[in-house]
């Protein structure tokens, strides 16, 4: 199962313009903040793609220091790190594994688990039900009429991702639902409230 490549999306950053540390963590959180990145782990993939030769130091900023009193440093991509870039920009992507915790409870479970199983599953549909409410979703054409800048389209073309992604989800989970329910009936047990 392949991995987003946390590298090779700090590098597209650091392509972008150099930049320090924190305000990669800004712009990985405020571009891509579905990929829940911690601070350490910027900082981190920045270390390997030093080690890899993929981005360099420019140099120190004489004013301001990291929380930990280190001087500020910035990065920028060397020719080596753009090449491995448009390398990675041109491979067709690999489909994620679908990993859900209730595909274990799912597994595990024996009848006797069924009334909490339901449970979970119905607190889960409402979620992805509010979720899907709060997700902003122009129509996906008319975000490309060339009027907005590539990363608004980009960004427009992710929320209607995970828009259709929360919908399957909700469908499948009523499925599940429907058959866990059916499943109490017949085996004579009591329905969860």
């Amino acid at each position: 199962m392949a991995r987003l490549s946390t590298k090779h999306v700090v590098l597209g950053l650091m392509i972008e313009r150099p930049s320090y540390g924190y305000g990669l963590q800004q712009q990985v959180a405020d571009r891509l903040g579905f990929l829940g990145l911690a601070e350490s782990a910027v900082y981190k993939t920045i270390e390997r793609l030093e080690a890899d030769g993929w981005v360099e130091e420019v140099g120190e900023k004489e004013v301001g220091r990291t929380r930990r009193g280190a001087p500020r440093v910035l990065y920028r991509a060397t020719p080596a790190g753009v090449e491995q870039f448009r390398t990675w920009m041109s491979e067709p992507s690999d489909r994620a594994t679908v990993r859900d915790e209730l595909h274990a409870k799912l597994a595990l479970a024996d009848s006797s688990d069924l009334p909490q199983l339901l449970s979970a599953a119905e607190t889960q549909s409402r979620e992805c039900i509010a979720e899907l409410g709060s997700i902003q979703r122009p129509a996906l054409a008319a975000t490309d009429s060339g009027e907005l800048p590539w990363p608004a389209v980009a960004g427009a073309m992710m929320d209607d991702f995970k828009a259709r992604w929360l919908e399957l989800l909700v469908d499948w989970l009523d499925e599940v639902c429907r058959l866990i329910e059916d499943r109490i009936e017949r085996d004579g047990g009591p329905r969860p409230r």
